[in-house]
């Protein structure tokens, strides 16, 4: 027996209070010896002596967001669902690489509650019998496919979601089942699969009797038999079954099954194990075992076997029967074979395949249900307390039913999509993203649109089907399109006429055979790139290059086989259970490609057998520098070269081993075309395997790395890395990086959580330890764009996912070296071309570290009635001012006696006809409005002070018990209700509707500064027109309020002052310039 104690579970509580009480004391000892904290100057003094890398760390970073901009329309692969029983509300879903979602209104809303752990990838999850705000996680999903995503073990919350513990299993790497003792929730299974791509000892079953505090290890064959399933017999928790299953998965391969695994069965609680063997095949590849809530005896087995697919006990596992040969039900054996049984029924069974089948024998006969959703299903969820209420989790997201499966509601409503590439455009005003994703093809989408509630799912256009991978999108015809599926298979579209064609170099397809039937050999996901020299020039990668100067129409080959053409690796996959050819195995090919932006003629070339090659005349000569890189063991895949911008030969590569079971990240650089290379893997750490490098176009020292654990940077060309998270990006596998050439945008194409894009980067390239070691900085604000924003959608609920748009305006980043104190003044200013102040920023951000608000290039906006709270006034919230007109424009930051500048463009909207003179007369009648309204409001300020203490007045004369005299209370009658008057002639009385009475002056007002305003064009004759009515109108009314303020209300003064009534302190007239 293995004891696996996990100690910090046990003290982590006393380990806090030990740090904080070390603390305390520390800063005691400090003040008692005399000694003073460094001031900032000293810490300015030696921050400028060190270098970025020391400067540098992800705090700096924590106040900035990213945008997940979706897709969610269709999802990434769902391993798990788990519902509460009885409880229609609460639902969990654990993903591929996604995390743990949480929703607590049956689906109209979900929380990721899974993004700061390690990991992303879920094998299952487990709810405590009773106690569902216990929730058991194991890390890394069981469907060993080849995009596989690793785990760390188990998690345990004790708060639904809200914080986790981890609790040991480290080396598990995929765990598929999780079993809670329905009598003795303290009593955990956890059945590990271990290692996809090799042998390690910590696989098969493990108990814990303390609720996760210590483990034993309770079943184990070998380092190379995992557990595939457990299940455990609800009246007789004695009784546990697991199904092992050998499997191991290499770049070419994978091995399922054999005669030494199989079923077996505890009946004391795990403590000794016994094979079943009766009725049941010798050869057995994945499995999976469920018992029968409502009759424990009964116990089926769904197996990839050339035997058969489903078996049933009715002797609690003793004997079984083969009920069923229909390979359907098993479909890929390695990536699903699961089953259900109807918590109410024991011969209501569901098959868990490449389709979701029904049977209501017994599983003797099947029928397809589920057939509007998406395919390949990997999890189902019958709630035990109402059978009709089911969850579905498939390789597209999740689904729901209330009738039993007869209906399905598709739940696409959060981001888990697993994108391999991504590519942008450069449409304007704003560019679109696209890329290929997991089983859920090619999607197009903008990074930003026109409407107020973001980006929804029905902003994104498929382009085309199957596993999505790389995306070209022609320069000069942004509708056009080339885009590939696995292997090679290439799809020219045209989404303007939706005209689709096929041009593959090898339009053949070798589906159901191996790799060798072919002539050439494309990779399950085979890389295209656009020439960045010639617009109509396209490359692929097979096992040689192929060029198009047609974008696609035709090819021509200009290399030899650049793999090691090894036959031994370009056999049928799979086996001995059951082998199959869907191209995920295809291996001696080319995986990586890529163009030099300088110097036309070079181009560099990985594969996924680990070779690299440059050719230095557009494909002529060929010449292999992997044996220039040193310490890269052979045969490692290149997963991605970056051609530098600095100098042809600069390029960066990274190296992927981990289906070799070697998950160690390998990032290289040479600068001499590969003659040499230099190790810059830096402190990356050491399961964050490379999927892509990217060097920033506008500061060649900064260099992104994806990886499965999440997005890093270097600041010093791969020296030292950070990871680059901020507030909100999770852990997530990120496959792609681009930097938007005009925006400036760092996008990112997740593998689990869709694309996510922070909002332009200049702040990072501009980072240097001189400007971290000042008490601030103002970093480059890029052109900031005019456009309408309008809603094209109405009432569409709350189920619904938003892909958040950029705040409106200009983005402004700053850096405090601390968070000033109170007394400090802060501000932040716009000013125009002359100098003058146009708007002052509230409530900005003061925290140390890098800061960021958005102007939304508007002018003061009229002087409200009223001073507004805070939180209704975040910045611009409320009476808008006019839009600022095109120009150069500055933003000043205050910092105590410091000040910061740098001037920005305001532009408007290049795809809006307008001309600058257009603007001045439409922003001329925006202002007289925007001032007009200030005016109204100033008045009714006025009456509304006089008003308040006229009551005043009434009322203490009241509390006086005074008789009052006629001539007072007529007078503070009479005034009352001349004040009334004035006011109901600006403003709807307050607790009155406006459109049962008809809209006052201010609203008038307002209404036609926004219909003015909020387009780019003068206004309308019409709009002229009303606004000289309303002019008069204006001018009237402030008149009537004015003579009312300097001659009429003095009267009662008088009144008051003779019958010793406290005087009122009289407001000004409202002061109009030039009047």
């Amino acid at each position: 027996m293995i004891k696996y104690v996990i100690y910090y579970y046990y003290y982590y509580l006393e380990e806090q209070m030990r740090i904080r009480k070390f603390m305390v004391l520390c800063f005691a000892v400090l003040l008692t010896a005399g000694l003073t904290i460094p001031t900032v100057q000293a810490r300015q003094e030696s921050r400028k002596n060190n270098s970025i890398e020391a400067l540098v760390g992800p705090e700096l970073f924590r106040n900035l967001t990213w945008r997940n901009i979706g897709p969610a329309n269709m999802m990434g692969r769902v391993t798990d669902v788990e519902g509460v029983p009885g409880d229609p509300n609460i639902v969990y879903v654990g993903t591929a690489s996604g995390g743990i979602w949480k929703t607590v209104n049956g689906g109209v809303t979900w929380t990721p509650i899974f993004d700061d752990q390690q990991v992303a990838s879920i094998g299952d999850l487990a709810l405590e019998p009773g106690n569902p705000d216990v929730i058991y996680a194991g890390t890394g999903e069981s469907n060993v496919r080849n995009s596989v995503s690793f785990g760390n073990g188990v998690y345990k919350s004790t708060d639904g979601g809200k914080t986790w513990w981890h609790i040991g299993l480290e080396d598990t790497m995929h765990i598929s089942r999780i079993v809670v003792n329905p009598k003795n929730p303290d009593v955990i299974y956890v059945g590990a699969l271990g290692h996809a791509f090799g042998p390690n000892k910590e696989r098969g079953v493990f108990m814990s009797t303390d609720g996760g505090k210590t483990w034993d290890k309770i079943l184990y064959t070998d380092d190379r038999h995992g557990v595939a399933d457990m299940d455990i017999n609800p009246q007789n928790p004695n009784i546990v079954y697991a199904g092992l299953w050998l499997f191991e998965r290499k770049p070419w391969t994978f091995t399922s099954g054999d005669e030494n695994g199989g079923v077996f069965r505890s009946i004391d609680r795990g403590q000794t194990w016994e094979k079943m063997t009766r009725g049941l095949p010798k050869l057995m590849g994945r499995l999976g075992i469920k018992v029968a809530k409502s009759n424990p005896n009964v116990v089926y087995v769904i197996t990839e076997s050339p035997e058969g697919t489903l078996y049933r006990s009715d002797d609690r596992g003793e004997t079984f029967r083969n009920v069923s040969r229909d390979v359907q039900i098993v479909s890929r054996g390695f990536y699903y074979t699961d089953i259900r049984v109807d918590p109410a029924d024991e011969n209501r069974v569901y098959a868990v395949s490449s389709r979701l089948s029904l049977s209501i024998d017994g599983g003797q006969n099947f029928r397809r249900i589920s057939r509007e959703t998406h395919v390949d299903f990997h999890s189902l969820w019958i709630d035990p307390e109402n059978p009709n209420r089911m969850w579905q989790g498939q390789d597209g997201g999740v689904c729901v039913s209330y009738d039993r499966g007869k209906t399905w509601d598709y739940v696409n409503n959060f981001p888990v999509g697993q994108f391999y590439q991504i590519c942008a455009d450069n449409r304007e005003p704003f560019y679109y993203v696209g890329g290929g994703m997991q089983d859920n093809g090619t999607w197009y989408g903008p990074s930003r649109n026109r409407e107020p509630f973001g980006i929804l799912n029905d902003d994104w256009r498929m382009i085309s089907f199957g596993d999505g991978f790389h995306i070209v999108v022609h320069p000069m015809n942004q509708e056009l399109f080339l885009s590939e599926s696995q292997g090679g298979n290439i799809m020219r579209t045209d989404m303007r006429t939706r005209e689709q064609q096929i041009v593959s170099p090898q339009p053949r397809r070798a589906d159901g055979a191996p790799v060798s039937t072919l002539k050439y050999r494309f990779n399950w996901n085979a890389p295209i790139i656009l020439s960045l020299h010639n617009t109509q020039t396209v490359y692929v990668g097979g096992n040689v290059v192929f060029k198009s100067t047609d974008f696609g129409s035709t090819w021509e080959i200009i290399s030899p086989d650049l793999t090691t053409n090894n036959p031994e690796k370009q056999k049928t996959a799979g086996g001995p259970a059951w082998t199959e050819n869907t191209t995920a195995e295809y291996h001696c090919s080319i995986i990586s490609l890529a163009e030099s932006p300088l110097q036309p003629g070079v181009l560099w070339v990985g594969t996924d057998d680990g070779n690299l090659h440059v050719s230095m005349n557009g494909g002529e000569t060929w010449k292999s520098v992997v044996e220039n890189v040193p310490k890269v063991p052979s045969y490692s895949p290149v997963s991605h070269i970056e051609p530098s911008r600095t100098s042809a030969g600069v390029a960066y590569c990274s190296f992927d081993r981990h289906m070799l079971d070697d998950f160690r990240p390998f990032v290289y650089k040479t600068t001499d075309f590969g003659r040499t290379w230099t190790n810059v893997t830096g402190n990356l750490p050491e399961k964050a395997y490379v999927w892509v490098v990217r060097e920033d176009p506008r500061n060649p020292n900064i260099i992104y790395a994806g990886t499965e654990l999440g997005l890093f940077v270097s600041f010093t060309q791969g020296k030292h890395w950070i990871k680059l998270r901020m507030k909100n990006l999770p852990t997530v596998s990120v496959h792609d990086i681009l930097v938007h050439p005009r925006d400036n945008d760092l996008i990112l194409g997740t593998h689990g959580r869709s694309i996510w894009i922070f909002d332009d980067v200049s702040f990072l390239q501009e980072l240097t330890p001189d400007k971290l070691a000042n008490p601030a900085h103002l970093f480059t604000v890029r052109p900031a764009l005019r456009y309408a924003t309008k809603p094209t959608r109405y009432g569409i609920g709350d189920k619904v996912y938003r892909g958040p748009n950029p705040p409106y305006g200009a983005l402004i980043t700053y850096y405090l070296n601390e968070k000033p104190d109170k007394k400090v003044a802060v501000k932040l200013e716009i000013l125009d071309r002359t100098g003058k102040v146009i708007r002052t920023v509230k409530n900005i951000p003061k925290d140390a570290g890098m800061n960021r608000v958005a102007w939304d290039l508007r002018l003061e906006g009229p002087r409200p009635r009223r001073e507004v709270r805070r939180e209704e006034d975040f910045f611009f919230r409320g009476p808008r001012g006019p839009l600022v007109l095109p120009g150069t424009y500055t933003v000043q930051l205050t910092l105590g006696e410091n000040t910061f500048n740098t001037s920005f463009e305001v532009r408007v909207d290049p795809t809006v006809r307008v001309s600058l003179d257009q603007l001045k007369i439409q922003q001329q009648y925006s202002i007289q409005l925007r001032d007009m309204q200030s005016f109204v409001n100033d008045g009714l300020r006025a009456l509304d002070i006089l008003e308040k203490q006229i009551e005043e007045r009434k009322d203490t004369l009241k509390k006086q018990g005074k008789n009052v005299p006629k001539e007072v209370a007529d007078a503070i009658e009479s005034h009352a209700k001349k004040i009334e008057s004035l006011k109901d002639i600006l403003a709807t009385p307050e607790g009155r509707a406006f459109w049962s009475e008809g809209p006052r002056l201010g609203r008038r007002l307002s209404r036609l500064f926004g219909s003015i305003d909020g387009v780019h064009a003068p206004p309308t004759q019409a709009q002229i027109d009303y606004f000289r009515e309303l002019e008069k109108e204006f001018n009237s009314a402030i008149g009537d309020v004015n003579d009312y303020l300097s001659q009429s209300v003095k009267d009662l003064n008088k009144t008051f002052k003779k019958f010793q009534v406290p005087l009122l302190m009289l407001p000004d007239p409202v002061k109009i310039p030039g009047k």
